[in-house]
């Protein structure tokens, strides 16, 4: 009995990779750790929608709701440089996305920039207004927003979504100018 209790003491005493309080990981080994933590993915949430940012119905952009996962699939902050493209949606093709319509960029760097975009609910929201006006959007339209992140150790994560375009009940839309 006691041979089988030091063996399983020394056998525990082998598995662990401390040497001691004075023990510091490898440069590998804390890389390895962080990892762990990093974002590994992310998707734009269905919360996403086109959307007023002001006290009229007319909507001024797109609200971008979009959640980052670390490797165990749990949603975490991302800081490093969103890039985020507006497409035409173009049907009965291989690939749906037909021309650009807009294109906006957000730098979350800071403390400051992360509770800026960062909600209770572990998202991230960008207010992505519209560059060329709502004119240019015909009710009923399909649109794809892709969302790009991009981490500061140069890694590149993708998403896509597609989104209809809808004025609420009685919202008209504002005239379009004559040229």
């Amino acid at each position: 009995m006691w041979a089988a209790l030091v063996a399983a003491v020394g056998a525990a005493s082998l598995g662990c990779r401390s040497t001691g309080p004075t023990h510091l990981p490898t440069e590998a080994d804390r890389a390895d750790m962080l990892a762990l933590m990093l974002p590994q993915k992310i998707k734009i949430e269905p919360f996403t929608k086109i959307k007023s940012f002001n006290e009229d119905e007319v909507p001024d952009g797109l609200l971008a709701v979009v959640r980052a996962f670390d490797k165990f699939g749990d949603p975490v902050k991302a800081v490093g440089l969103w890039y985020f493209e507006l497409w035409s949606f173009r049907g009965a093709s291989g690939d749906n996305k037909g021309e650009r319509l807009a294109f906006w960029e957000r730098n979350v760097s800071t403390a400051e920039e992360v509770r800026l975009y960062w909600t209770r609910a572990q998202m991230f929201e960008f207010q992505l207004a519209w560059t060329a006006g709502v004119e240019g959007f015909q009710p009923g339209q399909k649109m794809i927003l892709t969302a790009t992140y991009r981490a500061p150790w140069d890694e590149t994560f993708e998403d896509e979504y597609v989104l209809e375009f809808q004025l609420p009940p009685g919202v008209m839309m504002p005239p379009v100018l004559q040229r």
